[in-house]
């Protein structure tokens, strides 16, 4: 049986909101590829928390044999995303984050740092960029730091500080960031309401609330809720807001004990924001909880198109007991993909049930060809699945021999 070790080592540091930038001996600035040679990088979370970082020469490594990070991978801390051709390791550790790419002979190699000293929430914009939102865990402040992480030149292109507090009658009640989505000129957070004021962090129950800012002045603009459905996304997972093809988006809440949140009356389902507006669509709401899936979604990936992949728990299952477990390797899960513009639910079929996601969520699922590739803890083993996307039939692929997650799984060029 596994054991879950990343709820174990997992510490909040409290931080201080100041950012700088740094280069290594490898440029600072990648070179734009020439060519269209390419490889396949996922980062590989071993079981006793050591990390490492991967490449493929073909997708077909990810669905055959086992996985091993002994004498071949890069061992290197944070969480990573694949962005604008790079793979950037995020890390708030002293050595800072570290951006990795192919050189001109397709080697992986390291290249320029940069030290984030708090990050709470992920995104990535229309413009190949990467939003991040640092804060103080423990509501020291309510003024968290938003910033555009250019991954070519690897540097931060803009910051602005901005007041998180619910009412500035109480500064220990906060909104509390779960992550980022930019659509043309706007920037959507998705948030939840958190006390401080006894040191415990509770998470009230609330509406559906995103703080919208204009993008790339991440100037703040307004804050909007929605009482149909409650708080969207997970504590540090980045799941709970896509953008898709059209350029809408679309957040997901789940209502749900296993995602943290006290459920309340209203049904986990799915919101939207159309494109060019900043305000909830009234016309709009997908009712998970009372659609054939019978269950709350947990976790949205972008599929292409309209399309998106989740995860989510049986309404029977959810319960006291279940509390928080989407950081749990319990095989209580299952999936879907849904066509969010159309409402259509497709089961993923020959996938087991499986356990959450831990904290690893943006960047985790791969898609190509009209499959996507995710790794999944079915009980006594973790392997990579593959997807088909049209009929939602799932293959089982590589086996994770050392640990449970591949976090991340991208595609670079050289």
């Amino acid at each position: 049986m596994f054991t879950n070790k990343f709820q174990k080592c997992f510490a909040l540091t409290i931080l201080s909101l100041s950012t700088f930038s740094c280069s290594s001996d490898d440029a600072a600035t990648k070179e734009e590829p020439t060519t269209t040679n390419s490889k396949y990088v996922a980062s590989y979370w071993l079981d006793d928390y050591t990390q490492y970082i991967l490449d493929f020469n073909s997708i077909d490594k990810l669905m055959t044999g086992e996985i091993s990070a002994k004498g071949v991978g890069i061992e290197q801390g944070g969480s990573c995303f694949p962005a604008n051709n790079t793979f950037f390791a995020l890390s708030t550790e002293d050595e800072g984050s570290v951006s990795f790419h192919l050189n001109n002979a397709g080697k992986l190699v390291q290249g320029g740092k940069l030290a984030f000293e708090s990050s709470y929430a992920v995104g990535y914009t229309d413009d190949k960029k990467m939003i991040n939102i640092g804060a103080t865990w423990d509501g020291s402040s309510s003024d968290y730091e938003l910033m555009i992480y250019n991954p070519n030149t690897i540097s931060i292109d803009a910051r602005k500080f901005n007041d998180f507090v619910v009412s500035p009658d109480n500064k220990k009640v906060l909104y509390w960031p779960t992550g980022a989505a930019v659509s043309g000129d706007k920037l959507f957070v998705p948030v939840y309401i958190k006390d401080v004021s006894d040191g415990t962090n509770k998470i009230l129950s609330s509406d559906a609330i995103v703080r919208v800012y204009k993008y790339p002045s991440l100037e703040y603009v307004t804050t909007i809720k929605d009482a149909r459905t409650n708080a969207i996304g997970l504590y540090y997972t980045n799941t709970g807001i896509v953008q898709t093809e059209s350029g809408d988006i679309y957040t997901f809440s789940s209502n749900a004990n296993a995602g943290g949140y006290p459920p309340t009356s209203v049904s986990s389902g799915v919101l939207r924001i159309k494109k060019g507006d900043a305000k909830f669509d009234p016309g709009y709401f997908f009712d998970i909880e009372s659609s054939s899936l019978k269950g709350k979604v947990l976790a949205a990936y972008p599929l292409g198109g309209e399309k998106v992949f989740i995860s989510y728990i049986p309404n029977s299952v959810d319960s006291k007991d279940t509390y928080y477990n989407f950081l749990s390797a319990k095989t209580i899960f299952k999936s879907a993909i849904l066509d969010l513009a159309a409402k259509t639910i497709i089961p993923v079929t020959d996938l087991p049930d499986h356990g959450g996601d831990e904290f690893f969520g943006l960047g985790s699922m791969y898609v190509e060809n009209g499959k996507a590739y995710k790794s999944f803890v079915t009980g006594k083993e973790a392997r990579v699945y593959q997807i088909d996307i049209a009929t939602g039939a799932a293959k089982a692929g590589a086996l994770i021999k050392e640990g449970l997650y591949l976090p991340a799984i991208g595609k670079l060029t050289f």
